[in-house]
C-alpha cells in the first residue's frame, strides 16, 4: 500500500511535470499568435478554423494507421519529436523572413493542431496507464501542471522575446517539448509498476505496446458504433461551439478598442494569467473532491452554466472589462475542471479507443465545433442579427450541453461499476 502511493505521487509529479512543460511549449507563443491574427481582418478567422479543420481530418487518419502498425505507447514522444522539428522548422522560416503572410498563416493552423494533438496524446497515454479509480485522484493535480506551464510559457515569451525574437521563441517551444518527452519516458516507466486496478483491459507492458491493427478510420468507426463515445463528441462539439462564440467576439471587441499591436498582446496575456491563476485554483481544491463525490456527469455539467451567463454578458454589455472577466472565469473551468472530468471518461474505455477513438474526437470533433461555430457566427453577424442573437442561439445549445453531460456522467458510472475498483 505504502509502494502504492509512492508510485501514485511520483506518477502525479512527473505527470504535472510534463503537461507544464508541454502547455509552456504551446502558450509560449500563443499571445503571438493571436496578436498577429488581428492585424489583418478578423472576417477571415472563420477561413483559417476551417484550415485547420482539413488539417486534423487528415493528421487524424494518419495516426489511427500509425498506430495501426506501431506500440501505442512507445509512438506517443515520437509525436512530440515530430512537432518540436516542426517549431525548429518554423523558426528558420521567420527568422529567414520567407513569405511572412503564408507562414504566418501556416502557423496558425499548425499551432492549433499542435494544441490538439500534443494533448490528446498525452492524455490517452495516462488512460492507458491509469485506471478511473487513481485517475480520479491524479488528474486534478496532473491538470494543475498544465495551468503552472501555462504561466511559465507567456513569462518566458516576454522576458526573452525582445533578445531571441520570434524564430528564438518557436526554439525554445522545441526544447519545451523534448523536455516533455523525457517525462512522459519516467510516466509510463513509474506507471507500468502499479497493478492495473480498474483498468478497462489488464495487460502486461508488452502487450499493450502491440500495434492495434486496423486501419486509419477505424477510431472514427469506433466513435460512430458507440453511444458513449458519441455522447463525449456532442459534448466536445457543444464546448466548441461556446468557446469560439466567445473567441470571435473577443477578436471584435479588441481590435476595435485597442489598436496598438503590443497593447492587445498585453491584454491577451493579462488575461491568460489571471485564467491560469483561477484554473489552478480549481484544479488542486475543487477538482479531485469534486470528481470523487460527483462523478464526471456533475463537474461537466458546470462549464455549460458558466458558458451561458458569460455569452449573455458579453452580448447585452459587450466591454474589455467583461470580456476579461467572462474569459478568465470560461476558460478557467474549461481547464481547470472539464478537463479533468472529461478526460476521466475515457479511462473505462478499450485500450485502442484511448488513442485513436479519443484523437478523433478530441481534434476533428473539436475542430468541426469550430469550424461550424464560425460560420454560424459569420452568418449571423451578415444578416445584422447583432450579440442578442448569440444569447439566443446560446440557449437550445446549452440544454443540449447539459443533457450530453447528464448522459455521459450515468455512462461512466455504469462503465465503472464493470470494472474492479
Amino acid at each position: 500500500m505504502q509502494e502504492r502511493r509512492h508510485n501514485q505521487l511520483a506518477i502525479a509529479g512527473w505527470g504535472a511535470a510534463t503537461f507544464a512543460a508541454l502547455l509552456a511549449s504551446y502558450s509560449a507563443f500563443r499571445p503571438v499568435r493571436d496578436t498577429l491574427v488581428l492585424d489583418g481582418n478578423p472576417d477571415q478567422i472563420p477561413w483559417l478554423f476551417l484550415a485547420t479543420f482539413v488539417a486534423v481530418s487528415i493528421a487524424s487518419p494518419v495516426w489511427s494507421a500509425l498506430l495501426a502498425r506501431y506500440p501505442r505507447r512507445r509512438f506517443v514522444p515520437r509525436a512530440f519529436h515530430a512537432f518540436a522539428a516542426c517549431a525548429v522548422g518554423f523558426a528558420v522560416l521567420v527568422a529567414a523572413g520567407v513569405a511572412p503572410i503564408p507562414v504566418g498563416r501556416a502557423f496558425y493552423v499548425w499551432s492549433a493542431v499542435f494544441n490538439l494533438f500534443v494533448v490528446s496524446v498525452f492524455w490517452s497515454l495516462l488512460a492507458d496507464l491509469l485506471g478511473p479509480g487513481t485517475a480520479r485522484k491524479l488528474y486534478g493535480p496532473i491538470a494543475a501542471g498544465g495551468t503552472i506551464g501555462t504561466v511559465i510559457g507567456p513569462l518566458l515569451t516576454r522576458l526573452l522575446v525582445g533578445s531571441i525574437g520570434v524564430g528564438g521563441v518557436l526554439v525554445m517551444s522545441a526544447v519545451l517539448l523534448e523536455l516533455a518527452v523525457i517525462g512522459v519516458h519516467r510516466v509510463r516507466a513509474i506507471a507500468e509498476r502499479l497493478p492495473a486496478a480498474g483498468a478497462t483491459e489488464a495487460a502486461t507492458p508488452d502487450e499493450a505496446d502491440r500495434p492495434a491493427g486496423g486501419g486509419a478510420l477505424t477510431g472514427i468507426a469506433h466513435v460512430v458504433r458507440s453511444p458513449y463515445l458519441a455522447a463525449i463528441v456532442g459534448y466536445v462539439l457543444c464546448t466548441a461551439c461556446a468557446a469560439t462564440f466567445l473567441y470571435l467576439e473577443q477578436a471584435s471587441i479588441v481590435r476595435a478598442a485597442i489598436h496598438d499591436r503590443a497593447a492587445r498582446t498585453e491584454y491577451f496575456a493579462a488575461i491568460d494569467l489571471w485564467m491560469s491563476a483561477l484554473a489552478f485554483v480549481l484544479q488542486t481544491v475543487i477538482a479531485r473532491p469534486a470528481l470523487g463525490r460527483f462523478g464526471p456527469g456533475v463537474v461537466l455539467a458546470v462549464l455549460p452554466l458558466a458558458q451561458l451567463a458569460g455569452i449573455s454578458v458579453i452580448g447585452f454589455a459587450p466591454s474589455l472589462t467583461a470580456l476579461a472577466i467572462v474569459q478568465v472565469i470560461s476558460r478557467a473551468t474549461t481547464h481547470g475542471l472539464t478537463r479533468p472530468a472529461r478526460e476521466l471518461l475515457f479511462t473505462v474505455v478499450s485500450r485502442d479507443d484511448k488513442y485513436r477513438a479519443k484523437h478523433a474526437i478530441d481534434t476533428i470533433g473539436y475542430r468541426l465545433g469550430d469550424v461550424s461555430s464560425g460560420w454560424l457566427y459569420s452568418g449571423l453577424e451578415a444578416l445584422g442579427a447583432g450579440s442578442g442573437a448569440l444569447v439566443v442561439a446560446a440557449m437550445p445549445l446549452v440544454a443540449v450541453w447539459l443533457v450530453l453531460a447528464t448522459i455521459l456522467g450515468v455512462g461512466f458510472r455504469r462503465r465503472v461499476t464493470k470494472e474492479p475498483s
